[in-house]
């Protein structure tokens, strides 16, 4: 039995989840024959993100029809989650929200009595973050160009560097000098 200090039974007209712990557990057992749809939210800690990485500005917002076929539980709707980016061509922080509007998550229901859907929710928001976040692509969207000063790629065809004379002696490579090359016989 679940202690009622770490459950709260969310009362939404006979509603079938569970929010134990800032967790979306499902209630089969409450789950209608032609299901029920789920609107709440999600704290920002569930994404658990490395110092460094992306950051979670806000929760995850779902709303999810919840069905049961047979021994599947199905999930599908909206999710959305808004985040903290750093630009990968000009360094800056700027804001993007993860948004699904098609997810669809199927649960294998086996022998179990109620399914934590949370780790599937997150996984589906951080599976979307973009490979190589850029800030022209954020919510609000700036011209992301990278500074000139980092474009210099002129180099003075001379430089300071001594090249070290070549070794004197017998070379192991001078056999292969001598070798005709195929390629410039014409």
């Amino acid at each position: 039995m679940r202690s009622t200090t770490l459950i709260s039974i969310v009362h939404q007209q006979y509603s079938i989840y569970i929010n134990a712990m800032d967790r979306l557990v499902i209630d089969l057992a409450l789950l209608p024959e032609d299901g029920q749809l789920l609107e709440d939210t999600l704290p920002a800690s569930i994404f658990d993100l490395p110092e460094g990485d992306a950051m979670p500005l806000g929760p995850l917002v779902f709303r999810l029809q919840v069905q049961r076929f047979g021994d599947e539980l199905l999930l599908q709707g909206s999710l959305e989650a808004p985040f903290e980016f750093q630009c990968v061509r000009t360094l800056t922080m700027f804001r993007k929200t993860i948004s699904l509007p098609g997810s669809v998550i199927a649960f294998e229901i086996g022998s179990k009595a109620t399914i934590d859907a949370t780790e599937a929710l997150r996984e589906e928001i951080l599976l979307n973050f973009p490979a190589y976040p850029r800030c022209d692509e954020g919510d609000e969207p700036v011209k992301c160009e990278i500074n000139p000063r980092y474009l210099a790629v002129d180099k003075p065809t001379t430089d300071d560097v001594d090249h070290p004379p070549a070794a004197k002696g017998d070379s192991r490579w001078a056999a292969l000098d001598g070798l005709e090359n195929p390629d410039k016989q014409s």
